[in-house]
């Protein structure tokens, strides 16, 4: 068992934080966005499922535009290009599951 508090977190770009925990198979990330912070565009291999658990943020999804608050979620195709922005003036709070796991960073059991 692993406690967000007790895992380093780390600025991805400018106003963005996150967290990350991997299993065998998957991967958990927390993020944190700043008010007025992007996430730029950008593709993974990796299907994500992102919930929004605070705030209002608007994503940009293979040409789509998704405008999401808190308890709404998003599937994004492993491959298709998105990203984010921070819609009004309050912090918004994310977990998005990816799968399969992320290449990157050591299992936590």
């Amino acid at each position: 068992m692993t406690a967000w508090a007790s895992l380093p977190a780390e600025e991805v770009v400018p106003g963005i934080q996150r967290q990350t925990v991997h299993g065998e198979r998957q991967s958990l990330v927390r993020y944190w966005y700043a008010p007025g912070s992007v996430f730029p565009v950008h593709a993974h291999p990796e299907e994500q499922i992102t919930a929004v658990l605070s705030g209002r943020i608007r994503f940009e999804v293979g040409g789509e535009t998704l405008e999401l608050g808190p308890g709404e979620v998003a599937v994004i195709p492993g491959g298709t290009p998105h990203g984010a922005i921070v819609v009004g003036d309050e912090a918004v709070e994310t977990l998005n599951a990816l799968s399969p796991r992320r290449a990157v960073g050591p299992v936590v059991s």
